[in-house]
Order: C-alpha cells, then sequence, then structure tokens
C-alpha cells in the first residue's frame, strides 16, 4: 500500500476528533475522508468504531485498522512465536494489509526487556538481523520463514518502558 504515510495521519486525526461522540464521529469521518482524498487517495471510507478508539480506513489499496486504549487485547492471530513481557498493557494496536503494529507499555525497564526479548526470539529459531542497546532505548531486529520483526523499547522516567513491536508477514500472493 503505496499511501501508509497519510493513513496514518488521518487515523490520528480521527481518533482526536472522535472523541465527543455520535454526531462528532460522523463529523470526523466526513472531514477525515475529504482530508485523505484531497491527499491523493481515492474513494477513502472511514469509520469510527468503540466510541473513537477504533479506526478503520478502507481504500481501494486496502484496509487500516487504528485502535487506542489502555489495555487492549492481541489480535486472536498474533503469532506465538513472538516473545512477549510476563506483564504488559497493550496501548496501541494497528494492521494495514500484513503489517502489525503493537505499542505495550511495560513495568521493566528497555535493558531487562532488551535481553529477555533477545534471548526469547533466538528460542523461538528467529534469526537476529539488527541489536543496537543504548542507555534508555534499544532496538532489536529478525527475521523468521518469510516474516521480519522490528522491537524498539524507550525507557519512560518512571522504572517502566514502551514497547513497539512491527511484524511484517509474508505476502500472500
Amino acid at each position: 500500500m503505496p499511501r501508509c504515510h497519510p493513513l496514518v495521519a488521518v487515523a490520528a486525526l480521527t481518533l482526536a476528533l472522535s472523541a465527543c461522540g455520535k454526531m462528532q464521529e460522523n463529523a470526523a469521518e466526513t472531514l477525515a475522508e475529504k482530508a485523505l482524498e484531497a491527499s491523493g487517495g481515492e474513494n477513502a471510507d472511514i469509520d469510527i468504531q468503540d466510541g473513537g478508539s477504533t479506526v478503520v480506513i478502507k481504500t481501494p489499496d486496502g484496509e487500516m485498522r487504528q485502535s487506542t486504549g489502555d489495555d487492549l487485547v492481541l489480535p486472536n492471530d498474533f503469532p506465538t512465536d513472538i516473545t512477549l513481557p510476563g506483564t504488559y498493557k497493550v496501548v496501541s494496536l494497528m494492521t494495514m494489509g500484513a503489517t502489525t503494529s503493537v505499542v505495550m507499555e511495560v513495568p521493566q525497564s528497555s535493558s531487562g526487556l532488551f535481553n529477555a526479548i533477545k534471548s526469547g526470539q533466538a528460542n523461538q529459531g528467529w534469526k537476529e538481523t539488527m541489536s543496537m542497546q543504548g542507555a534508555d532505548a534499544s532496538m532489536l531486529g529478525f527475521e523468521k520463514e518469510g516474516r521480519s520483526l522490528l522491537v524498539n523499547m524507550a525507557d519512560n522516567g518512571e522504572g517502566g518502558s514502551s514497547l513497539s513491536m512491527s511484524l511484517q508477514a509474508k505476502q500472500q500472493p
């Protein structure tokens, strides 16, 4: 899908505009559809769900679903060979085509997460493709069976960290 940046921007705008109620949701949907179409997107259909916490954008190129909340549930089809922290709260979940991105709040520091995820992914048969560790932020990359996983960790200043995982699944022929 070549228009991922406008989709993400429109999803964020739509979430912000839809927080007030059904009438505002309809207005936000229309405004966001027009903004996306004006930026080069054709025939965009935007649907705000779950009281404004989920935005679904459909175009001829595909669909993007963005959800935010205090403790979202991972999708049922989330791969079981991805190492997750023992305790976490999913605060953002985005799917677009073969890509799934998850943002979690975790009570562990990024340095503790780094080692756990690095060894956990190796134990699950993932090949490490990138490793960068800093004082308060780190990044890991992995590949397995045509899939790629990018993991970012950053301390949140309160003893815990924010963990972002982006999984690019196999493209279907």
